[in-house]
């Protein structure tokens, strides 16, 4: 009887503990009525932008809960999610966050939510003192895997931040003044922008030599005032990348390699064609609702960064990693030093966007083409370095069976590389 008793007494308990709960988390109680900034504003439209193309909300974390070295004050959560807010059920929204991310909603202490979209603000592990509450952030940041992120997506997540909110206004600003410099854009090829053999313009870009990335069109961003007094010396390299990591790396830094076959710090190369291997940057089949609007009529895109970084912090040039030691992968670049390692300097998460970083990304460099760029010249050496078959997304981002692709080249097929005006 004392048991029976016992359960109903915990069930009723939990029952009220939930009405109590769904009572406090009405969205009406925390809706502010403070209006956007214009940077917040463009920011969300931008990560709107970018959940919409990928399905995946951008995921950013502040330095401080990556840096073993620092504390943190608070943390806090913000989390964009694409509805309309009149329509937003917090108690149930939060109850599936909880659910799918294996979180206790007692951890989650809601602060408001901002009008248009939904732009929740909450403290979370607020409870614990300040060094284990940033073990469980950190703990929390380390379980977001690609299958959590597309349950984000379908819970139409388009935003989600941790750690302190100061940093989160810091990052918004930096956006903010990220700027397009159309003057420097480029396309790089015969007829456009093209030359042959090392660059000798007489702009001292340190010692390293700067070869034509035939191919590429260069959108460029503006970085500082005085550019060329302020990076005068420093070398140009390429950093491939995800598609869906391009506007993230861009947003909240770019990370140390997980993958250290050099050594710790940041990986870049003097190659525009090494960075191009689908190991590095993401082969993406262009979906056609988005075709025309992005890339006209191009069927695949690759990404790669163009970036800065002073020679006194390439801490070490080596061989390929890719097993193609046996072929040529630039006619410009010998294999045996075309890696480079970056100092980063101990930091977990490198600012490109900061012109006192150790690297920063002055552009972005595009290659659409109206078939697999695999069939293109430049790209026959991928068939004699590490290819994933079947392609692995956590490796070769191929973007079409291999089986596939090599077919496709063997009957003959051609790929054309397209530009925008």
């Amino acid at each position: 009887m004392t048991l029976s008793f016992a359960k109903i007494y915990f069930k009723h308990e939990h029952y009220l503990q939930h009405i109590l709960i769904g009572s406090e988390l009405s969205t009406a109680k925390f809706l502010s009525d403070k209006p956007l900034t214009k940077e917040e504003k463009d920011y969300y439209e931008e990560c709107k932008e970018y959940y919409h193309l990928t399905h995946q909300p951008l995921i950013s974390i502040a330095d401080e809960v990556l840096d073993n070295s620092s504390r943190i004050p608070s943390s806090s959560i913000k989390i964009g999610i694409d509805v309309d807010y009149k329509k937003f059920d917090l108690h149930g929204f939060l109850n599936q966050l909880c659910d799918v991310a294996d979180l206790n909603i007692n951890d989650i202490a809601m602060k408001q939510i901002q009008v248009g979209s939904a732009i929740l603000e909450a403290e979370i592990f607020n409870k614990f003192e300040a060094d284990d509450k940033k073990i469980c952030l950190k703990m929390f940041v380390h379980k977001i895997t690609d299958k959590l992120k597309e349950q984000f997506g379908i819970m139409k997540i388009f935003l989600m931040f941790m750690g302190p909110i100061k940093s989160f206004f810091k990052m918004q600003k930096r956006r903010a003044e990220i700027q397009l410099n159309p003057n420097y854009n480029r396309i790089y090829a015969i007829g456009h922008d093209y030359w042959t053999g090392a660059n000798n313009d007489g702009r001292d870009r340190g010692n390293k030599p700067y070869y034509c990335p035939v191919g590429w069109q260069r959108w460029s961003f503006y970085v500082t005032d005085n550019f060329d007094k302020k990076f005068k010396g420093w070398c140009i390299g390429y950093h491939g990348t995800k598609f869906a990591h391009g506007l993230s790396i861009l947003l909240s830094g770019l990370k140390p390699a997980e993958s250290d076959e050099h050594g710790a710090g940041i990986y870049a190369t003097p190659s525009v064609n090494y960075a191009a291997h689908p190991r590095y940057s993401e082969v993406k089949l262009i979906e056609s609702s988005t075709r025309k609007k992005f890339f006209k009529s191009g069927k695949y895109v690759q990404f790669v960064l163009e970036c800065r970084v002073h020679p006194s912090n390439i801490v070490k040039e080596d061989k390929e990693t890719l097993g193609a030691a046996n072929t040529t992968i630039d006619p410009n670049i010998n294999n045996a030093y075309i890696e480079w390692v970056i100092n980063s300097h101990g930091k977990s998460i490198v600012d490109f966007n900061d012109p006192d970083s150790s690297i920063i990304c002055t552009g972005i460099l595009t290659r659409v083409t109206d078939e697999h760029p695999g069939l293109l010249p430049e790209s026959e050496w991928w068939y004699k370095s590490h290819l994933c078959n079947p392609p692995n997304p956590k490796c070769c981002m191929l973007g079409i069976g291999h089986d596939i692709l090599v077919k496709q080249k063997q009957h003959g097929y051609t790929c054309k590389i397209l530009f925008s005006d």
